[in-house]
């Protein structure tokens, strides 16, 4: 079933490019007022019928996730905190893709330790026919290190995972790693070939079926062919499967991704053809506007747009051809 949610400017929009002559599609702002509010929004993850979806949201000392739902009407309903959520700082949940369950990071207290220390780990909570289950940490083999986020899960039931590889006490380095599935758990992780080393690799979002991934950087600009600037932000790149490796890293271009704010937490529709995406993005102050449109933007201000993160929403097909 096709979500009302893509708005008919996002389905063909193209725009001029910033870097040569190519023409980039338009991200949209994703249900100003209800998902994209004045906190801080993560990107959604939905249930294969799409009438279901879940997100972050952050406030000054916590993040909780939220449940929200398609109306009759086609609209989404006013979310609510998930059961399952709480009173932990839970975020960036991610449904398998059959709907079965939902695997998403937590912030909780070493257990046996000093009262004080924390750890960010995976948790999964099955979807039952009364709701949600008890939700249940995942094993060391996907719990390797104390500072795990952005799962996602492909078709098959392996786990595509950020965490940080570096020792105790430095600052963190971030990279990317498949977590095989098997039919009673999970293999090692391993990482992938094209993160590491200089990078910082974050928020991975794999396709269904592994044909490639969508991860961001900010430390790939120099490198990357074509890419965006190099401004000091997370930028969106992806990389393509190339039989059993992976090809070389590509930057995923978009009308306004040099608007200098962090851009992360890609997640898929799911019919595959919308990629979602949180960015504190906010449209630049144009000098020459008329009081009408400022007002519009001051509406604008007073729902969502207020520098906080966002939920915004890029047409897929212009980069993989459905």
């Amino acid at each position: 079933m096709k979500l009302v949610l893509l708005v008919a400017a996002l389905v063909t929009a193209a725009a001029q490019g910033k870097y040569g002559t190519t023409n980039v599609p338009v991200p949209v702002i994703f249900a100003p007022g209800i998902i994209s509010g004045p906190s801080n929004d993560g990107s959604p993850t939905f249930s294969p019928d799409g009438k279901t979806l879940l997100f972050e949201r952050s406030y000054a000392a916590f993040t909780v996730i939220f449940e929200a739902h398609r109306t009759r009407g086609g609209h989404w309903s006013r979310p609510t905190p998930a059961a399952f959520s709480g009173p932990s700082s839970d975020q960036q949940p991610s449904f398998s893709p059959d709907g079965r369950y939902v695997i998403y990071a937590s912030i909780r207290l070493i257990s046996g330790g000093d009262g004080k220390s924390t750890q960010s780990h995976l948790y999964r909570v099955d979807r039952t026919t009364d709701g949600w289950g008890t939700p249940k940490e995942l094993p060391s083999t996907v719990n390797f290190s104390r500072r795990m986020f952005k799962p996602s899960v492909a078709r098959n039931g392996d786990l595509y995972v950020m965490a940080d590889d570096g020792p105790p006490g430095t600052p963190p380095k971030w990279r990317l790693y498949r977590v095989p599935k098997t039919t009673d758990g999970y293999e090692k992780a391993e990482i992938l070939p094209f993160t590491g080393g200089p990078t910082g690799d974050v928020d991975p979002c794999i396709a269904p079926d592994q044909s490639y991934l969508i991860f961001s950087s900010r430390d790939r600009a120099k490198t990357t062919p074509n890419g965006p600037s190099d401004d000091g932000h997370e930028h969106l790149y992806f990389v393509r499967r190339r039989g059993s490796g992976w090809g070389s890293v590509e930057a995923l271009r978009y009308e306004g991704d040099n608007w200098g704010a962090d851009d992360g937490e890609a997640q898929f529709a799911p019919d595959g053809k919308t990629l979602y995406f949180t960015s504190g993005r906010s449209e630049p102050v144009n000098r020459i506007w008329t009081r009408t449109r400022m007002l519009a933007r001051l509406s604008d201000m007073e729902k969502w747009d207020n520098s906080n993160s966002n939920v915004w929403a890029l047409p897929l097909e212009h980069y993989f051809p459905m």
